[in-house]
């Protein structure tokens, strides 16, 4: 499990299967990311869980927010996983309010570098949101992440075409700022 005092990221179990499908049904979290277009259900998730368990390119893992009594607030990923290239693309979603606005994403993301670029031994980790994604943004951004790429009206949410933003993090780059 990789953990600091505040988030630990473990993976998946069958009783988070309700709840992190929930989250992609719901339009206010899934508005600014390529999700909730399609109804997800349990069992489509009961199959990612399988398959994930088993998938050497990507890692899923449950974000969890240790307090008293633990609880699951998201889902991080390392997608894409470019073993000759040693690349990752990562993926986050906070689903719980209690998880928002504090930093948690932050955290996660940082947790999940470390451990790509130390015991992984990748050496680019990219990542896309949306324009109107600002949380996500920001939480790259603090990560030491630097927009690479815009793509113009790429996504279509709520009316209206949105950019995507492509950032990056070489491992480079991460080790000056981390040592």
């Amino acid at each position: 499990m990789l953990e600091d005092k505040i988030v630990l990221l473990r993976p998946f179990e069958e009783g988070d299967l309700t709840r992190w499908v929930s989250w992609f049904n719901d339009k206010s979290i899934t508005l600014y990311m390529n999700k909730g277009i399609f109804p997800h259900t349990l069992a489509q998730q009961k199959n990612h869980l399988k398959s994930i368990k088993i998938d050497k390119q990507n890692l899923q893992l449950a974000i969890v927010l240790k307090i008293k009594q633990p609880i699951l607030i998201g889902s991080i990923g390392l997608h894409n996983i470019d073993w000759t290239h040693r690349t990752g693309d990562i993926s986050i979603l906070i689903g719980e309010q209690e998880g928002r606005g504090k930093g948690i994403g932050r955290k996660a993301i940082n947790i999940l570098v470390n451990h790509a670029f130390k015991k992984m031994n990748l050496r680019k980790l990219t990542a896309g949101m949306w324009a109107k994604n600002i949380a996500s943004k920001k939480s790259f951004e603090a990560n030491g992440f630097i927009l690479e790429g815009t793509r113009r009206e790429q996504y279509f949410s709520d009316g209206e075409y949105l950019d995507s933003f492509e950032y990056g993090l070489l491992k480079n780059d991460w080790l000056k700022d981390n040592n």
